[in-house]
C-alpha cells in the first residue's frame, strides 16, 4: 500500500534537515580542530595556567645585635611532590626499591612496601603532582634530594619542591605581645607590636610563579622566563636583652601568682640611651596560667598614685616654693573642702621634713602643693609640663595614648584637683611614660626617647640605624636633680621601700599605691607600682613595675617592689658592665696571698692545702676566689639551669666542662684563665647557643 504523498514529503524534509545538521556539526568540528586550532589551544592554556603569588619570607627580629638570639624568624618549610610521568620506565624500575628504602627510613609512618605500592599506583595513573611529604624541614629536604631517583632532579627524576615560610618564635612567649603579629583580611590588615609597626620593612616583596592546574585542583609550578623571585624582608635588631627579658618575665609571673593579681607589666630601660632592654606584659587566669593579651606597658593609661609625688616636689622646688629641709606637720589626716586624705600610717608622722615626707610617702605632700598653688593652679600644671609628662614618648609601637594632665580651665577641674593630682589621681600616664620621666632623673635631667629597635638590615647591609634621641636636654636644675635622687635613695634606705634594698649596690626609687576606678567610681581594688633605677650612684638601668588587682597585699613596696628587687639583683649579678667586682678584676689585686683561679671548689682546696694556703669555707661546687691579705676568700658561683654560667677567672678545663655540660658550643682563644666571655652570665641557653671565651 503506497504512503500518502504528504507523509513522504515530510520524511524527505526531515531526512534532509538531519543531513544538513550533521554536516554542520562535522564542519564545526573541522573548524575548531583545524582552522581555529591555535585559537582554542591558547584559550585552553589560559584556563589551566595562572600566575600565582609566592609570599616573600619575612625579615627576622633579633635580640640585641646578635643573630644567635632570634625572637621571631621565618623558617623554611617545603612541600615535596613527584611527577610520576617523568622518569623513564627503565630508570623508574631501577631505583624504585632503593628509593622506597630511603623514604621508609626518613618517614617511617609508611613501610618500604607501602611506599612502593603507592608510587607504582600513582605512576599507573600518570599522576603529575603526587605529594610525597608536606612541611618538610630543611635538613629533611637535603636528605630527600640525595635519595635514588630524586637526586636526578625535576626533569629526569620528576621531583618538585615548593617552598613555604613559617613564622617561628624560638623563645616562645618571651616578649610575645611586644613582637606582635600581622593578620591580613582581604583589603584590611591588623597590625600589632613590632611586626605591625615595621611591617613595610619586614614583609619583603612577593614573587610570581606560573602554575598549571592539575587533577584534584592543585597547582603545579611551571618554570618560565616570566617567574619573579620573592625578595626577603629586612631584619630588625632590637635592644632587648634575652637574659634581662627572661628575668623580668619570670619575676612578674611569680608575683602575679603569689599575690593573686590580675595583670602586670615590667619595663627595663638603659638610662643613658633610652633603649628598652626588657618589656613584659602578663595576665593571670583563674588557673594561675599567665599569658599576654594586651601591651599594658605601652597602651594602658592609669592613675599612677604616689609615684607622681616626685614630679610634684620637683616642680615646687624648682619654683622656689619649698626646700627638702622644710618642716611640715604630717598629722595623718588632711582635709580639702568636703574631702579628706589620710596617710596609710593613720596616726601620722608628726613634724617631719619634706624629704622625710617623701621617704614615707605621706599625703602631707598634697597639702604642701595645695598651699602653694591653690591661688594659681596653672603654675603647678605648667611646672609638670616642663618635666614632659604631658607628652607621648613617640615609642615605635602603635597604641600609645596621650597622657591626661588637666589644665586649670578644664571643665572637670575643681578645688580638690590640685591636691589629688599631686599624689597621682586625676592624672593618667602609661607605665612607659612614667618610666621615661624617672629615667630622665637618673640621667641627670636629660630625657631620652624610649626605643626598642636599634638597626634595620638587609643581610649585612645597614638600611637604617636608630641612634639615641634626646626628648628634653634638661628638665630641671642640677641642684634639684641631686635633691630628687637623694629623696629616692632615702625611700629605699629609710622609707617605704626598705624591703627593696640590695646587697652590694644601691637602688633609688618610689613606691605607688592607687585605687582603681571602674565605671566612674573608685573600687576597693588597687594598683601597686614601683619606679626607680640602679645602681643609684652610677645609674645603668631604670625600671618600672606595675601590677593591678593584687589581693594578698596592696602596697607598691611589697607587690611591685619585690619584682623590681629580683630583677635588679639578678641583672646586677650577671652584668659585666656594672658589677665592680668583676670589672675591677680583683682577682689580680696585689695581696700577700697567691693568686688562685676560680673553678671547682674541691680541686682548688686540694691545691691550696698542698701549698698550705689559708682559705674560707664554702658549700658551693664551683667558687670564685679573691686573694686578701690573710687568706683566699671563696664566693659561690651560681650555676642556674638553662642559663650561661659565669666562667670568668676559671681555667680552661673547668670552663669547658661547665659550658659543654649545658650543651653550649665553645670556642676558646688563648691560654691561662678566662678573662672574657662573649655571652653574659645568665643568658638563656637555646639549642644553638655558642660562646667564645678568651684566656690569658
Amino acid at each position: 500500500m503506497a504512503l500518502p504523498k504528504n507523509i513522504l514529503t515530510r520524511s524527505y524534509l526531515l531526512y534532509i534537515a538531519i543531513v544538513v545538521f550533521s554536516l554542520a556539526i562535522v564542519y564545526k568540528i573541522f573548524d575548531i580542530s583545524v582552522l581555529e586550532r591555535d585559537k582554542w589551544e591558547e584559550k585552553k592554556e589560559t584556563l589551566i595556567l595562572d600566575m600565582k603569588t609566592i609570599k616573600a619570607p619575612r625579615g627576622n627580629i633579633y635580640a640585641g645585635n646578635d643573630k644567635r638570639h632570634a625572637l621571631a624568624i621565618s623558617v623554611p618549610r617545603y612541600k615535596v611532590y613527584m611527577d610520576m610521568t617523568v622518569a623513564k620506565e627503565e630508570t623508574f624500575n631501577k631505583y624504585i626499591d632503593s628509593l622506597c628504602d630511603g623514604l621508609s627510613l626518613l618517614f617511617p609512618d609508611k613501610t618500604k612496601h607501602e611506599w612502593k605500592s603507592n608510587l607504582i599506583k600513582q605512576r599507573s595513573r600518570n599522576n603529575q603532582f603526587y605529594l610525597i611529604r608536606n612541611k618538610v624541614r630543611y635538613e629533611e629536604l637535603e636528605q630527600l634530594k640525595e635519595l635514588p631517583l630524586l637526586r636526578l632532579g625535576q626533569y629526569r627524576g620528576g621531583v618538585i619542591i615548593m617552598k613555604e615560610n613559617k613564622r617561628v618564635k624560638p623563645y616562645g612567649l618571651l616578649a610575645e605581645r611586644t613582637l606582635g603579629y600581622v593578620i591580613h583580611n582581604n583589603n584590611d590588615s591588623i597590625r600589632v607590636g613590632l611586626e605591625g609597626y615595621f611591617d613595610s620593612y619586614l614583609s619583603g616583596r612577593d614573587g610570581k610563579q606560573l602554575m598549571k592546574r592539575v587533577v584534584g585542583g592543585d597547582w603545579k609550578p611551571v618554570s618560565t622566563e616570566y617567574d619573579v623571585e620573592p625578595v626577603n624582608g629586612y631584619d630588625l635588631y632590637t635592644s632587648i636583652d634575652i637574659g634581662i627579658q627572661d628575668v623580668a618575665e619570670s619575676a612578674l609571673k611569680k608575683q602575679l601568682i603569689d599575690q593573686k593579681a590580675k595583670i602586670g607589666c615590667v619595663i627595663v630601660m638603659e638610662v643613658e640611651t633610652g633603649y628598652i632592654k626588657a618589656i613584659a606584659n602578663l595576665q593571670r587566669d583563674s588557673l594561675d596560667r599567665c599569658f599576654e593579651t594586651f601591651n599594658m606597658a605601652i597602651g594602658r593609661r592609669s592613675e599612677p598614685g604616689s609615684t607622681i609625688k616626685l614630679a610634684s616636689l620637683i616642680t615646687a622646688i624648682e619654683h622656689g616654693k619649698i626646700n627638702p629641709d622644710d618642716i611640715v606637720n604630717a598629722n595623718g589626716s588632711y582635709r580639702f573642702y568636703s574631702k579628706t586624705l589620710k596617710d596609710s600610717h593613720e596616726e601620722g608622722y608628726g613634724k617631719i621634713s619634706v624629704h622625710r615626707a617623701f621617704e614615707v610617702s605621706s599625703n602631707v605632700i598634697a597639702k604642701i602643693i595645695n598651699d602653694n598653688y591653690r591661688n594659681n593652679p596653672q603654675e603647678y600644671i605648667d611646672g609638670l609640663k616642663k618635666l614632659g609628662i604631658h607628652e607621648k614618648t613617640g615609642f615605635s609601637i602603635t597604641g600609645e595614648p596621650n597622657p591626661i594632665v588637666k589644665n586649670a580651665n578644664d571643665s572637670t577641674f575643681s578645688g580638690t584637683t590640685i591636691p589629688w593630682m599631686s599624689i597621682g589621681y586625676e592624672i593618667e600616664l602609661t607605665p612607659l611614660q612614667l618610666l621615661t620621666f624617672y629615667n630622665g632623673i637618673a640621667n641627670n635631667g636629660k630625657v631620652m626617647k624610649p626605643q626598642i629597635v636599634t638597626e634595620i638590615r638587609n643581610n649585612n647591609l645597614l638600611i637604617e640605624k636608630f641612634e639615641p634621641v634626646v626628648l628634653r636636654d634638661k628638665i630641671c636644675s642640677e641642684n634639684t636633680i641631686k635633691i630628687a635622687k637623694s629623696m629616692m635613695e632615702g625611700v629605699v634606705e629609710n622609707g617605704t621601700a626598705r624591703n627593696v634594698r640590695a646587697r652590694g649596690f644601691s637602688i633609688a626609687g618610689k613606691t605607688g599605691t592607687a585605687q582603681i576606678i571602674e565605671n566612674g567610681t573608685y573600687q576597693k581594688k588597687y594598683q601597686a607600682s614601683f619606679c626607680g633605677y640602679f645602681p643609684a650612684d652610677k645609674p645603668k638601668y631604670s625600671c618600672v613595675v606595675v601590677i593591678q588587682g593584687p589581693t594578698k597585699n596592696i602596697y607598691g613596696s611589697i607587690v611591685s617592689g619585690g619584682v623590681f628587687k629580683e630583677i635588679a639583683d639578678k641583672v646586677y649579678a650577671s652584668s659585666l658592665d656594672i658589677n665592680q667586682k668583676i670589672k675591677n678584676d680583683s682577682l689580680l689585686a696585689n695581696n700577700s696571698q697567691p693568686y688562685s683561679k676560680s673553678g671547682s671548689k674541691q680541686e682548688t682546696e686540694l691545691a691550696l692545702n698542698f701549698f698550705k694556703v689559708n682559705y674560707t669555707q664554702s658549700d658551693a661546687q664551683y667558687v670564685g676566689t679573691e686573694a686578701t691579705k690573710d687568706n683566699i676568700v671563696f664566693y659561690k658561683r651560681e650555676i642556674e639551669k638553662n642559663k650561661v654560667p659565669n666562667v670568668l677567672g676559671m681555667g680552661l678545663k673547668d670552663a669547658l666542662y661547665l659550658l659543654e655540660q649545658k650543651g653550649i658550643k665553645v670556642e676558646a682563644k688563648g691560654i691561662g684563665r678566662v678573662v672574657s666571655q662573649s655571652l653574659q652570665p645568665g643568658t638563656v641557653i637555646t639549642n644553638d647557643t655558642q660562646i667564645t671565651i678568651a684566656l690569658r
